[in-house]
C-alpha cells in the first residue's frame, strides 16, 4: 500500500496512522462524501439486510473503515457503536451523526484496541481493499469479536476473465496521490479466514463500487462470517 509503513501525516488530531495516502484521499472528500456515495456504491441492501438480522437492542457493533458513519448511525439508541477510520475528517462527520458512539483515528493493519473490549457484531466494507495483509487483517477482526460473533466484510476479489480484477494489486491515481488497491482471490480470503477462526456463513460475488476515473463497477468478494 502506498505509504503504508510511513509515520504517517498530520491529521487533526496529531499524526495519523500507517496508510497516509489513503487516510489523506479520504480526509480530502469526506465533505462531499455522502454526497457523492449513492453514485460510487453499489452495495444494494445487502449491509442493512445484514445489521437488521444480526444486531439487537443492547449489543455492541464494531464499524471498521466507518467513514462518516453511514451504515451505523441508523442504529437502535440501546446499540453501541465504536467506529475506526483513518480519517480524523471523516470521523468528526460521524460522530456529528451519532454523538453516542465512539470513534477514533485507527489503522486497520494494527491490533484493534483493547481497551475497546470486544464486540457482538463487526462491519469492514469497502475499507480493505486498500490491505496488503488480508490474513493480519482478518486474525485482528477476529479476536475483537466475541465467540459467536458476526462480521460482514468486503474483498475487491481477484477473478481471471474478468476486466480489471486479474491481477493481485491496482494503483489508483488521484489529484495529489496515488493509492494500491488489493485483489484477493477466493481461495485465498478462505485461507485467511480458517486462520483467524472466523467460520463462513454465507458469500456472495457481487458489485461493490463505482471507480469513476475509469466509469468501471468494481466486484466485491462478500463474507458473512462468524468467530468460532
Amino acid at each position: 500500500m502506498a505509504d503504508e509503513a510511513d509515520g504517517g501525516v498530520p491529521g487533526p488530531d496529531g499524526p495519523r496512522p500507517g496508510g497516509s495516502a489513503v487516510a489523506r484521499v479520504y480526509g480530502e472528500i469526506a465533505s462531499a462524501y455522502e454526497v457523492l456515495y449513492p453514485a460510487l456504491h453499489r452495495y444494494g441492501d445487502r449491509v442493512e439486510t445484514f445489521l437488521a438480522d444480526a444486531v439487537a437492542p443492547g449489543m455492541r457493533v464494531l464499524d471498521v473503515g466507518c467513514g462518516p458513519g453511514l451504515h451505523t448511525r441508523g442504529l437502535d439508541a440501546s446499540v453501541d457503536v465504536v467506529g475506526l477510520d483513518l480519517a480524523p475528517e471523516m470521523l468528526e462527520l460521524a460522530k456529528r451523526a451519532r454523538p453516542s458512539g465512539t470513534w477514533r483515528v485507527h489503522g486497520y493493519l494494527e491490533p484493534v484496541p483493547e481497551d475497546l473490549g470486544h464486540f457482538d457484531v463487526a462491519l469492514a466494507i469497502g475499507c480493505l481493499d486498500f490491505c496488503e495483509d488480508l490474513p493480519r487483517v482478518l486474525g485482528h477482526l477476529g479476536r475483537a469479536l466475541k465467540p459467536g460473533g458476526r462480521m460482514l466484510f468486503t474483498v475487491l476479489e481477484r477473478r481471471p476473465g474478468l476486466e480489471a480484477h486479474e491481477d493481485a494489486t491496482r494503483t489508483v491515481g488521484t489529484a495529489d496521490a496515488e493509492v494500491t488497491l488489493h485483489l484477493w482471490s477466493f481461495a485465498e480470503t478462505v485461507q485467511a479466514l480458517g486462520a483467524a477462526g472466523l467460520r463462513v456463513g454465507s458469500y456472495v460475488h457481487a458489485p461493490g463500487w463505482v471507480q469513476l476515473v475509469e466509469e468501471r463497477t468494481m466486484w466485491f468478494g462478500w463474507w458473512d462470517v462468524t468467530r468460532g
